[in-house]
């Protein structure tokens, strides 16, 4: 059933417009949408509340989740949704008025496709892009997910390989949704010259212990309290020091910035290895993975909680930036930083505009 672990997830969070869709349905009933199965629906939501009794990294918190869904379905709460993203809606803002989380949600089936289609799948931008010479000196790359693909990885060390030497280099994640850490660990020996323990990763141990091993060779698996399995994210260097470890880092962030972009985040923050730019990050710290329901729906359960050695996690709160600027001047200023003109580092930016709206989202968690 789960089909995803230890993905780091793409960043997701109730929003106001589903809190509105929330209340209006439980204030109003109206008929169900045609076709709508309410019983697959609340089969659906009877499974999550199993696997999140089961599998959500925080043991009293998930019987907390599962509690108050097995709650709604008996007082017949859901029977007032329309349609199957109503109560998916519900569901997801069931599950965060218990305990905030950035990742955890349900989502509705998708939308079947018409005879002669294709089959309908949910559509994310390229992971890498625009990857390059943005200036004199300076390589600039733009990750919208780590998905840890073989070609993605073998992009990115080519990139690096092509620009070592570099003066600066400029990640921009202010779109960037979540992922995996493939392509950290083809970053982090080039730009680190001591072996170091760079995260800790704690995970519910009956999950762990399903999944039979780590799934990236940079995790050390080291003891841990009972119900967690715990590894650690190392970074060993490589053996003949890389161009890339004189090489000035700007990390751009935003609102978006979310999951695999805040462990990045986290990383060169405090390790001082790179200064941070643009706005406080989205709070989806606790990784996990999706997995399929009845009735085609599905949902994303975080598994695990990752933080600094020695510091808090950055679930609900957010990494916040050395230079804190409004996301779309990031670019400018990383620029202006490395030693670019104001004139130039404008119409630059303009020219690397992200694809998906940068949009500030409250933090989860106060």
């Amino acid at each position: 059933m789960r089909r995803v672990f230890l993905g780091l997830g793409l960043a997701a969070a109730t929003s106001a417009s589903a809190a509105v869709a929330h209340q209006a349905v439980a204030l109003v009933a109206p008929a169900p949408a045609p076709g709508f199965d309410l019983a697959e629906g609340k089969r659906a939501v009877a499974v999550l509340a199993e696997e999140l009794e089961r599998t959500f990294v925080f043991p009293d918190v998930a019987r907390r989740y599962a509690a108050r869904l097995r709650e709604r379905l008996a007082d017949g709460a859901y029977d007032r949704a329309a349609d199957a993203a109503a109560l998916a809606a519900m569901v997801t803002e069931d599950l965060q008025a218990v305990a905030p989380d950035g990742h955890l949600k349900m989502r509705p089936p998708l939308p079947a496709a018409a005879e002669g289609e294709p089959a309908r799948r949910r559509v994310y931008p390229d992971p890498m892009e625009q990857a390059g010479w943005i200036a004199d000196g300076v390589a600039y790359v733009r990750f919208n997910a780590f998905l840890g693909s073989a070609q993605q990885v073998a992009d990115f060390e080519a990139f690096l390989d092509a620009h070592e030497g570099a003066r600066t280099l400029i990640i921009d994640a202010r779109t960037h949704h979540g992922g995996g850490l493939s392509e950290m660990d083809v970053l982090f020996p080039r730009i680190f010259t001591e072996p170091r323990t760079v995260m800790v990763m704690d995970t519910r141990a009956s999950v762990a212990a399903e999944e039979g091993g780590l799934p990236f060779d940079s995790l050390v698996q080291v003891s841990a309290p009972a119900e967690l399995h715990r590894a650690e994210h190392r970074v060993v260097p490589r053996a003949e020091r890389s161009a890339w470890a004189d090489t000035r880092i700007f990390l751009l962030t935003s609102g978006r910035t979310a999951s695999a972009a805040e462990h990045l985040a986290t990383v060169l923050k405090e390790t001082g290895r790179a200064t941070l730019i643009g706005d406080t990050t989205a709070g989806a710290g606790n990784y996990g993975g999706g997995i399929d329901l009845p009735g085609g729906y599905d949902a994303f359960i975080p598994v695990g909680h990752s933080y600094f050695p020695g510091k808090q996690g950055w679930e609900g709160v957010g990494v916040t930036p050395h230079i804190a600027v409004a996301p779309e001047r990031a670019l400018v200023e990383a620029l202006v930083r490395s030693g670019v003109s104001a004139q130039q580092a404008e119409a630059l930016s303009a020219s690397h505009v992200p694809g998906e709206p940068m949009v500030r989202r409250r933090p989860l968690r106060s």
